[in-house]
């Protein structure tokens, strides 16, 4: 039967960032999900802002600016209005963004993105990316998190390009990270969730991270002496399911987290929405225990 209600019932928890998380949780709760948010990730200010604000001061010098998230649109432009650049200035810069996220951000500001791939991954990013593979000469200014993979940065150069990665926020765990794992791991233990969500490939490895640190506490209240180790992980997770926005989560989920049961097949926050919704009609529940 169709209902306008399909995760009527269906406990989700939410691993974003407490700033990013509400959309989520939001788009859940609509369609009659009861939300844990548990942000398995701090987005804060870089230790210093000097990099990205040289960066900024010489724009002009650059080909390209890319982004592969709203949060380094943010920093980038609030640090613009620090330096003094305005919009007349980067309008001789192009900019290149990942995912539809990103490029609001970017043309919330007045600025229009002048290249976003086909698929919202990195490989599509470098083969789609305008003269890849000769990029001799260009010169690209990448403000990121201080974390992440280093396909694009690697094939970019390989390429020609000349790339200069400065850090605009930083990625971190929780620093609530025990109280999360504690509150986390105890409603894993009474088979309280049904569906964890990741929406970035750091959520799977700091999920693995908190998730550790609970069970230890766990084991640790029983007086067991039992190693935290990937087999613990997928213990805690028994009967949960997993889902995840797109492949390179879902390849970080599978190296963390040991599995993955729903995929979006569409890269975006919707997408995983949208996947959820699918998969719990077909993922079978089991029971679970820590």
């Amino acid at each position: 039967m169709i209902t306008d209600q399909p995760l009527q019932g269906v406990k989700i928890v939410v691993t974003r960032s407490k700033k990013q998380a509400a959309s989520l949780t939001l788009k859940f709760t609509s369609l009659g999900a009861e939300v844990y948010e548990f942000p398995v990730i701090s987005i804060t200010p870089p230790d210093s802002w000097q990099p990205l604000d040289n960066a900024i001061a010489k724009i002009k010098q650059y080909d390209w600016v890319l982004f592969a998230s709203a949060n380094a649109v943010d920093a980038f432009i609030a640090r613009s209005e620090v330096v003094g650049i305005g919009k007349e200035e980067l309008d001789f810069t192009k900019f290149a963004v990942i995912g539809p996220g990103t490029a609001n951000a970017l043309e919330e500001r007045g600025i229009k993105p002048s290249f976003c791939p086909s698929t919202f991954i990195a490989e599509t990013l470098v083969s789609e990316f305008p003269g890849y593979p000769d990029l001799k000469g260009k010169r690209i200014l990448w403000p990121r998190t201080n974390v992440g993979r280093p396909y694009v940065l690697d094939k970019m150069t390989e390429a020609g390009a000349q790339i200069d990665v400065v850090e605009s926020y930083h990625t971190s765990l929780p620093p609530n990270e025990q109280e999360i794992a504690e509150r986390l791991t105890t409603l894993l233990s009474k088979n309280v969730i049904d569906v964890i969500t990741l929406a970035s490939a750091q959520s799977a490895r700091n999920l693995k991270s908190i998730l550790a640190t609970g069970v230890r506490k766990k084991l640790g209240d029983r007086n067991l002496e039992v190693p935290i180790s990937m087999d613990s992980i997928t213990y805690a997770l028994e009967g949960v399911v997993v889902a995840t926005i797109g492949p390179e989560t879902s390849a970080a989920a599978r190296k963390h987290l040991g599995r993955v049961d729903i995929e979006a097949t569409v890269f975006t926050i919707d997408g995983l929405v949208d996947a959820v919704v699918e998969g719990v009609r077909r993922v079978s529940k089991e029971p679970r225990k820590i």
